[in-house]
């Protein structure tokens, strides 16, 4: 197994909740992913997830370049470790 952990500033912690919402259908999908879990912190205006993936190759296949600017751009430039 490989883990994944997704970290951003948010600018509206009010309205992240409606973002993951909207964003979770799309990790049903997603291949080898076991299981994913959303991420906020209220306090220091951070949100992000962390990825539960069955093998490296299938979480690098992931986050490639085009995920990595989709979260940017819907989010903030992330944090990926």
């Amino acid at each position: 197994m490989f883990v994944v952990i997704v970290s951003f500033n948010i600018e509206n912690k009010d309205g992240i909740k409606d973002k993951f919402i909207e964003s979770a259908p799309i990790y049903k999908e997603t291949k080898g992913l076991i299981r994913k879990n959303y991420l906020v912190n209220h306090d220091s205006n951070t949100a992000g997830g962390v990825y539960l993936f069955d093998t490296a190759e299938n979480a690098y296949n992931w986050f490639d370049d085009k995920r990595i600017a989709y979260l940017a751009e819907r989010y903030s430039t992330p944090d990926i470790k």
